[in-house]
């Protein structure tokens, strides 16, 4: 049997080229879901993808222009579903192979997955730990914004933190969604970190709302890291208030959408002049009153300080009382000794033996009167003397001699410092003599 007659010959390329138009025009379009099994990198950028199900694999590849696209990062063991066109090669080896134009995570279950994975790993790491919070800065001098450059979100916080408290802005823009958009907010998370001088005192990355897909850079695990170990506290402030993302968790503080963010950074400027005005008000009173009892105590305790002159005219008072006590002490004295000399000198009798007796006890009488005279007299002369002395040395005459001065302005005595002005002209008084004193400068 001579087949040959009924099959049609080709050339290699003449029929690699009719399969391919055949499977090109067949399947111009599709959508093929699977799990990647396996990833490589080109040296020109592109990804080579091996997507598998239970028993095929089909290979995939996503150019490098059509890289920017990409809302994630695609990773071994993801479930997806690529958008594409399959072409045919057949240069060095037949293959044919999805030329993709987009990558989906096959169903929110998946994708949610793929974040819990992530959380827990960063969890049991410690990277969610309070302890490592940072404390948000109460008024910065400056505020890091990481955000796109385009859109509401970055004139939605520059709008409010001017209607709050007007401070400087350093926006870094970045992508915030895409395969780029990770690192990107990583080069300015450490970026600002590395700034040496006027570096931001608390940084704010954001980006407004998307489905959990268009949020994926936010859930990278090398950003959370980076995010949690920035020197400079952050504030997370992605998507709407229902949005979670992992960076929310890893931040010093998470804001829920991005003008929230702005008016966590920094206080309203009215508020902060209306509680400092009270405050100044309750501190003036309390230093008033404080003022009063210690005008107070002052004044009670000057009404204790004596001068010179009211200690000297205290002890002449009490000198001139014990003379007093010293004169009638005396005084007492001879009026028993002359009461006692008329009795015996009333029971004198004529006997010689009487007489020698009274004799005897009128002796001893005048002894002890002059003992006693001479033992008041003495000490009252000490008391006297101790009293003369106490009075010499406060005395202004004792306190000049010891090397001290007296400053007068007029017949006015200087003792504080604020009655003296440059130019004055004062007297000081020394122990020989006067003299005068131009101040020149007082410090």
């Amino acid at each position: 049997m001579n087949l040959k007659l009924n099959i049609p010959e080709y050339g290699v390329t003449q029929f690699n080229k009719e399969l391919r138009n055949i499977i090109e025009d067949h399947f111009s379009y599709v959508r093929i879901k699977g799990e990647i099994s396996e990833i490589r990198v080109a040296t020109k950028g592109q990804l080579y993808i091996t997507l598998k199900d239970e028993t095929s694999i089909l290979s995939a590849v996503i150019w490098e222009q059509k890289k920017q696209s990409l809302t994630f990062e695609p990773e071994i063991g993801m479930e997806v579903t690529l958008t594409g066109r399959i072409t045919t090669w057949s240069k060095f080896k037949t293959t044919y192979q999805i030329d993709v134009d987009k990558i989906e995570i096959a169903g929110e279950g998946a994708l949610l997955k793929i974040i819990e994975e992530r959380k827990r790993r960063l969890s049991d790491k410690g990277y969610f730990d309070v302890s490592n919070k940072k404390k948000i800065p109460y008024l910065p001098s400056k505020i890091g914004v990481i955000t796109s450059p385009t859109g509401s979100v970055i004139h939605d916080i520059i709008n409010r933190i001017s209607d709050r408290f007007k401070t400087p802005i350093d926006v870094w823009p970045v992508a915030v969604q895409g395969t780029d958009a990770p690192q990107n907010i990583i080069d300015a998370i450490n970026g600002f970190n590395k700034i040496k001088d006027d570096k931001p005192d608390v940084i704010i990355i954001a980006r407004g709302g998307g489905s959990t897909e268009d949020l994926m850079a936010f859930n990278d695990e090398q950003l959370a890291e980076i995010v949690s170990k920035s020197e400079i506290p952050i504030i997370s402030a992605v998507g709407h208030e229902t949005d979670t993302t992992i960076i929310d968790f890893v931040s010093d503080l998470r804001a829920s959408t991005p003008t929230a963010a702005a008016e966590l950074v920094v206080p309203v400027r009215s508020e902060l002049i209306h509680s400092i005005a009270a405050i100044k008000q309750r501190l003036n009173y309390s230093i008033e009153i404080l003022v009063k009892q210690n005008s107070t105590n002052i004044e009670k305790l000057a009404s204790y300080i004596k001068t010179p002159i009211q200690i000297i005219d205290s002890f002449k008072e009490r000198l001139i009382y014990f003379s007093t006590g010293l004169s009638r002490l005396l005084k007492n004295d001879v009026e028993i000794a002359f009461k006692d000399f008329y009795v015996l000198s009333n029971n004198l009798k004529i006997s010689s033996d009487l007489i020698k007796f009274n004799k005897s006890k009128l002796k001893n009488l005048k002894q002890n009167l002059h003992l006693s005279i001479n033992r008041e007299i003495i000490n009252n002369k000490e008391k006297y003397k101790n009293y003369i002395r106490l009075v010499e040395t406060n005395s202004i005459h004792a306190n000049l001699k010891k090397g001290y001065s007296i400053l007068s302005k007029g017949k006015k005595v200087i003792n504080e410092s604020k009655l003296i002005e440059e130019n004055d002209i004062l007297k000081a008084r020394l122990i020989d003599k006067t003299i005068e004193i131009k101040i020149k400068k007082v410090n």
